[in-house]
């Protein structure tokens, strides 16, 4: 009878994965620790929906409870435009959704008044002129090219 063997030669381990490894740890020493920052939801319906990308971190049950998130751009962003806050939940505990709204929108509303855009800008003065004791001031002529 014919033995069948049904063991798979082991491969050799590659050379290139400690020196990875030993590269990860020092990087891991030299940055330390993961960074985080704690935010609410800036509203009901965003707390129920909204959730981090990169972990899958959703919020708690209530408004008034943080949830830890990598300080990263997705974050920066939901933080910009109102859908997450980091002073706490503030005005948005006791606002009630406005069903008429999408999330967003919501968020916008959300927004302290400082930062909306729409505010329209201050135009610049004209600097006062000279005062020439009743004498009107004198023109000075543009340089003559040589042509």
């Amino acid at each position: 009878m014919v033995e069948v063997k049904t063991e798979v030669p082991q491969r050799a381990e590659n050379p290139r994965k400690k020196i990875r490894e030993a590269r990860l740890a020092r990087l891991r020493v030299i940055d330390g620790p993961p960074k985080t920052v704690k935010v609410y939801a800036g509203s009901e319906a965003l707390r129920a929906a909204l959730r981090h990308p990169g972990g899958g971190v959703r919020f708690r049950e209530t408004l008034g409870e943080a949830v830890e998130w990598p300080n990263d751009a997705f974050t920066k962003r939901r933080i910009k435009d109102g859908s997450v806050r980091l002073d706490g939940p503030g005005s948005a505990e006791s606002a009630e959704p406005d069903e008429t709204k999408n999330a967003r929108e919501q968020a916008e509303a959300n927004k302290p008044k400082s930062e909306s855009k729409s505010e329209p800008q201050p135009e610049p003065q004209p600097e006062p002129q000279p005062e020439s004791n009743g004498k009107p001031a004198p023109v000075s002529k543009p340089p003559q090219s040589a042509a």
